[in-house]
């Protein structure tokens, strides 16, 4: 099987996730890591109306188990399809990958947010900007929220994860242990 990067894997796992458990002729080891999974044809819907039209055809004629004939797919689509293939060939990867990827990007977030703590304008304006964007989505109680809540000074866990109910879980959780290992480091 190929390798496919547990950053893609995690960062469209609203949509392989439900897309792979339809495609799995066993749905034993496709748990669900999200909340509330979406349908496929909800998620299917929500991606075409987002500009993904091409992932999307391909998508349906996999599901209809018909040939995907000559859609024209970029790198991105073609990663994703990788990603959902993985996930039906080997249940539980999608679980690892998405573990992965939270563990590299909570590394990165953890010195984002030190910098910021420290005073760092540009880390303060990326962590400003994601809060924006999230908010801009009608996302609130989100990672970038908790993310801010890091560099105003939080550091109790069980209350970041109360304050931020829409936030991932696991990323909040990695970098809030690699925030604290950095602080502790410096000291």
């Amino acid at each position: 099987m190929s390798n496919v990067s547990s950053q893609v894997a995690a960062a469209h796992l609203e949509f392989i996730q439900p897309i792979a458990a339809a495609l799995s002729p066993s749905t034993s080891g496709h748990g669900s890591m999200l909340a509330n999974p979406p349908a496929p044809e909800a998620i299917i819907a929500h991606y075409r109306e987002n500009g993904w039209h091409d992932l999307c055809d391909a998508i349906e004629c996999r599901l209809a188990d018909q040939p995907a004939g000559e859609i024209a797919l970029d790198e991105e689509d073609e990663m994703i399809l990788a990603a959902i293939d993985r996930a039906v060939a080997e249940p539980g990867w999608l679980e690892r990958a998405v573990a992965t990827a939270e563990t590299e990007a909570a590394e990165q977030v953890a010195a984002l947010i030190l910098a910021a703590t420290w005073g760092e304008g540009d880390a303060l304006a990326v962590l400003d900007e994601m809060r924006e964007t999230a908010e801009a989505a009608g996302m609130t109680g989100s990672s970038a929220h908790a993310f801010v809540a890091m560099v105003e000074g939080e550091r109790d866990l069980d209350r970041l994860r109360e304050a931020h109910p829409n936030a991932q879980g696991g990323l909040v959780d990695a970098t809030h242990a690699a925030l604290c290992r950095r602080e502790r480091d410096t000291e």
